[in-house]
Order: structure tokens, then sequence, then C-alpha cells
């Protein structure tokens, strides 16, 4: 267990989240000129040309456009973004670029549906899984291993998730081709807060000790991101 995943430092994290620190703190780390640097420079020296990058929880496409620049023609990323309309907004920020498909749904555990609601801020980087919400949308969710067995997309070697809280499920769904050589690495940003208000605060320590399991060596490269690559 690294500190980041301490139970006492999951306590302080929440205190800091009672006192209504946690979104004060948040907002100084990311106007840092470092913020997410470690990360992406991780990442980036991780990938090869040729790759197959599975982009979970894409957004509009900030990472799946470099992702897709990075890997070449030979390879390709897949984009996992549930929400319509922000889905929309990769598609046009993917124009001119072949090498990438856009899957238009949630990965989980296991197959079902989910209610979206659409995020708060300009960029829909608050777009959550909210169960039930009159101004939601129902989305597909799928396993990433059964999207694999059933050969609709192929085995990544390399993983990007950025879930909103639902880290976890999104692994969870992927053991199989978490087991696998063929994937290399995995880059996940932790979201503390998000899975404390759904009742999961140890979801770090089990994401962390679930890639472990499957043979990765992890590391956190900041307080909200980690680390895993095959020895």
């Amino acid at each position: 267990m690294s500190w980041h995943t301490n139970p006492v430092i999951i306590g302080l994290r929440k205190v800091a989240r009672q006192l209504g620190l946690a979104p004060i703190l948040a907002r100084l780390r990311r106007t840092g000129a470092d913020y997410e640097h470690a990360f992406d420079e991780a990442m980036f020296s991780a990938l090869r040309t040729g790759d197959t990058v599975w982009d979970v929880g894409a957004n509009v496409g900030y990472y799946t456009k470099r992702f897709a620049e990075a890997v070449g023609s030979g390879g390709h990323v897949v984009a996992f973004e549930p929400f319509p309309a922000t889905a929309e907004r990769l598609r046009k920020n993917m124009l001119g670029l072949p090498n990438y498909t856009l899957r238009t749904l949630a990965l989980g555990a296991q197959a079902g549906e989910v209610v979206m609601q659409e995020g708060s801020d300009a960029l829909g980087a608050t777009s959550r899984i909210v169960g039930e919400a009159s101004d939601g949308i129902t989305v597909e969710i799928a396993a990433g291993d059964t999207l694999v067995e059933e050969g609709v997309i192929p085995m990544p070697t390399v993983l990007k998730v950025d879930t909103e809280g639902f880290e976890l499920e999104v692994l969870r769904g992927m053991t199989s081709l978490l087991r696998s050589p063929e994937t290399r690495a995995v880059f996940v940003e932790v979201h503390f807060g998000l899975l404390a208000e759904r009742g999961q605060p140890h979801a770090p320590a089990e994401i962390e000790r679930l890639l472990k399991e499957k043979g990765f060596a992890t590391r956190w490269v900041d307080p909200s991101h980690i680390v895993a690559q095959r020895d």
C-alpha cells in the first residue's frame, strides 16, 4: 500500500472535504504549472508507434487526439465517451485523424444501462453516472473484456481511464485484458472525493491492489494519478 491509499491519508482527505477545503486545494493544484505534467509525461513516454490505445472517459478528445498523433497511422485509438453532446464535440476535434474509433458507451464491471447527467463545466468534465435523474439520459454499459472477446474492438496495449469515480468498476470489467501481457500500461485518474461520495472510500487502494495482482508495477505520480506498467 502506498501513502496515497493509506487509511490515515484517506481520513485526512475526508476531513478536508467536510471542511470545504477539497475544492480549494483542487483548484490550487490545477492552476499549478506542473498539474498532470508527470502523468502526461509517463503516458506519452510509454506509447509506441502502432499501439492500440483505449481512452476510457475521453470527454471532448483532448487526449484522444494526442494519442492518435502519437501512435501514427499504424496505430489506433478507441475513445469511450457515453454522453452524446460531448461525443459530438470529440468527433469535431478529431476531424482529419482517421486512426480512431468512437464508442458512445460507458465501460463497467458488467453489461447494463445507466443514467448519465451532463457535466456542469464548459468541457463537460463533470459528466457523471447518477443512477436516476429527470434531466439525464440512458446510456449503455459494457465490460471491456466482453468487447474484446466478441471481437468488437481490438485488445489495448495502453489504457487511459478517467471516469469520474467509476474507475474501479471499469477495471473490474477488464480483468482478462489486464492479465494479458499485450496490455503494457494503464494510466488512471483516481477521483478520491467522488469515490467517497459513492461509499467507496477504499476504492483507490483496491485499484492499486488490482493492478498489482495483474502483474503491473504501480506508482502514484501525483495525489490523483496512478501509473501501472509491466516490469
